[in-house]
């Protein structure tokens, strides 16, 4: 195994982290509102807790197959003919992960900050660092994604300075949303922990795996208590019914703070926001030409990876504006529950064969 590659299973928890904050948050809580109004957060641990044990699954089926990732496991499950095709498939969904998570990068950046630069400049931009982190390998990806740690510190001091204005009224009565509601409100919910799945690409590459388990389970707790304290506390500052129009009430919780020489303090905390984007964007860009790598053994490596970051480019620049961006993005998320499910079945169908195979 290359050593740029190799890295601990603390790491990995980094980078699943990292992988999942960036882009779940942001319009979650509007989402939720529009589903359930104040008892959002109900759906955000349920969907939490189903994630977990979808983790337990997922941790059982790697290691009955140890030291391989979900590509080899696959040929090993379903043989050299219908392996390789599930392998292509989800190739294609980490691509279309990757290049979601890129244009609405782009776009979100457009939108809120720099609206008059064209957008091929943004996406240069934006994909210089990744490509350049990911050349060298997971290992310096997933150091990087320790800055994880400072922004959601800062966002959480922020909501801490806006608590006063909070009026917990808004968050009453407990239950006030009945059981199909809230069974409905499980989906746009369990959308804001998809990065789990890149556990199973990149298994392969954790030096300690027998401490996978308890750090991606850790790094998933972190999401959902993250996600439901900023849910309570926009839900409780603005009102369900508020909530509800705004397109990042995340953002707008800067707007309830004042400081001295700074007119638009949202925008500190937006520009603050950047690196987990990109960090969701890196996730899925190394994760995706990792199983390209590894399926295909490139030969002339730079050749490959240079043609593969302009395809992406290419490739994000398909959606035409941000309403699309977003639901392009709505698409992929909605696979990545697919992909759970097919994860699960897998690690059953892992079950049969065995006793099948024992039985012979």
């Amino acid at each position: 195994m290359e050593n740029r590659n190799r890295i601990t299973a603390k790491q990995l928890g980094v980078f699943i982290l990292s992988a999942q904050v960036g882009l779940g948050v942001i319009a979650l809580p509007s989402t939720l509102a529009k589903e359930v109004g104040h008892d959002g957060w109900i759906s955000i641990l349920s969907a939490g807790l189903l994630s977990t044990l979808i983790i337990i699954v997922v941790i059982a089926l790697l290691r009955r197959y140890s030291h391989q990732s979900i590509l080899e496991i696959n040929r090993s499950l379903f043989g050299k003919v219908l392996g390789p095709i599930l392998n292509l498939l989800l190739i294609l969904y980490l691509s279309f992960s990757m290049v979601a998570a890129f244009r609405y990068f782009t776009e979100f950046i457009k939108l809120f900050t720099l609206e008059a630069t064209p957008e091929i400049f943004l996406a240069l931009l934006i994909i210089a660092p990744t490509v350049y982190l990911s050349w060298y390998g997971l290992k310096p990806v997933a150091r990087f994604s320790r800055i994880i740690f400072f922004i959601l510190f800062s966002f959480l001091m922020l909501s801490i300075v806006v608590l006063p204005k909070v009026q917990f009224t808004f968050l009453m009565p407990v239950g006030a949303a009945d059981l199909a509601r809230l069974g409905q409100s499980l989906v746009p919910a369990t959308l804001a922990f998809i990065g789990l799945e890149l556990t199973v690409f990149l298994y392969p590459h954790i030096s300690d795996q027998e401490n996978t388990l308890k750090w991606v389970i850790g790094a998933n707790l972190c999401t959902m208590a993250f996600i439901t304290i900023i849910f309570l506390v926009t839900t409780g500052l603005f009102g369900e019914n508020l909530l509800q129009t705004q397109v990042a009430p995340l953002f707008n919780l800067a707007r309830y703070c004042r400081a001295p020489y700074l007119d638009r303090i949202d925008l500190l905390f937006i520009l603050l926001w950047f690196p987990l984007l990109e960090s969701t964007f890196r996730s899925y860009f190394f994760t995706t030409y990792d199983s390209l790598r590894r399926s295909f053994s490139f030969k002339k490596q730079k050749l490959v990876y240079g043609l593969y970051t302009g395809l992406t480019i290419l490739l994000s620049r398909l959606p035409k504006d941000f309403i699309q961006a977003t639901q392009l993005a709505k698409v992929v998320n909605l696979s990545g529950i697919a992909v759970f499910g097919f994860l699960i079945l897998c690690y059953f169908y892992s079950l049969i064969k065995r006793r099948s195979v024992k039985s012979k």
